[in-house]
């Protein structure tokens, strides 16, 4: 899980932290895009259980674009993620960077989701859509279907061209090697996968797909920085604990061409945990590094593979 920084970057990445610490959000460019996001990004997956309140809703996102936070990930499978994050961004959307996915392989149906989620929410264009997690041989049994002529990249690259959507992206949550041929189509503009200090012992997505990433430039974004939610149902979480919330901040936010980390929000307080720890953000020390590697590694061991195949 070493996280090979530089010098420069060691050195950029502390006056960053003095920045932090004193009240101010940084951006970081979002690879080629021309985007700068923020260091944290609002992931709206919470935000749509069925008893999330619309006005708390609204609340974190107004105050989170306050706090100088651009970024908002959501997607359709997210129950009324979309519908309420729209609400919350009448007379905001122009301040934000926004994000949602589609999950069918073919173009037509990747099309008609992308116009599903405009209308949710409320918006005549998205600045990004991911093809949404592309380990699953369920959602995606065929790479070269949805690579294809008439498979949902294609479709995406068309609304692209019509400025409906601006980006196209990917996730991935399993099988890292699975993604390597998406990014190689080179119509791929960001990335975002599972990373935190404990998956990266079982799947390394840092050393597979983000180095594929920074390679060709890409915007690299990390999700599951805090465990996350696991399996079909939002429900489920993920195993770190409480006492993890700073570390698993630190080794996401130091992730070399990191652009923006992606929190799950559901409550005002979700949103002061974040924003506190990622003004409290610094590098690790190497004796630090050397401890959360440890402990990274026995609780790898605990979790096994806990997304699902890596393989």
């Amino acid at each position: 899980m070493d996280h090979p920084i530089t010098r420069r970057e060691l050195g950029g990445l502390a006056v960053a932290s003095a920045a932090l610490a004193a009240g101010d959000l940084p951006r970081r460019p979002l690879g080629k895009t021309g985007a700068q996001v923020s260091w944290l990004g609002i992931g709206s997956a919470p935000m749509g259980d069925a008893d999330a309140a619309q006005q708390e809703v609204d609340r974190i996102v107004a105050a989170a674009i306050d706090e100088g936070i651009n970024y908002f990930d959501t997607a359709p499978i997210y129950e009324q993620a979309e519908v309420r994050l729209g609400r919350a961004l009448k007379g905001k959307r122009q301040k934000v960077f926004l994000v949602t996915k589609v999950e069918t392989t073919t173009r037509q149906d990747a099309q008609w989701q992308v116009r599903d989620s405009l209308r949710r929410l409320e918006t005549d264009y998205l600045d990004a859509v991911h093809i949404h997690n592309v380990g699953r041989t369920d959602r995606f049994p065929s790479l070269e279907v949805l690579l294809g002529p008439d498979g949902a990249l294609e479709g995406l690259k068309e609304l692209k061209k019509k400025g409906i959507i601006r980006h196209i992206g990917m996730t991935c949550h399993l099988r890292p090697k699975r993604a390597l041929p998406v990014l190689e189509t080179g119509a791929i503009e960001l990335v975002m996968c599972a990373a935190n200090f404990v998956d990266v012992h079982t799947y390394n997505f840092e050393g597979t797909v983000f180095e594929a990433a920074r390679d060709r430039g890409l915007g690299i974004v990390a999700m599951k920085v805090l465990g996350g939610a696991v399996g079909n149902g939002a429900s489920q979480h993920g195993k770190l604990t409480p006492d993890h919330y700073t570390q698993a901040m630190r080794y996401a936010l130091g992730i070399p061409g990191l652009s923006v980390a992606i929190v799950g929000m559901r409550r005002m307080s979700d949103l002061k945990a974040a924003l506190d720890a990622v003004r409290a953000y610094k590098p690790f020390t190497p004796a630090e590094w050397t401890e959360l590697r440890r402990q990274g590694q026995l609780m790898a061991r605990e979790w096994g593979e806990l997304r699902g195949p890596v393989a």
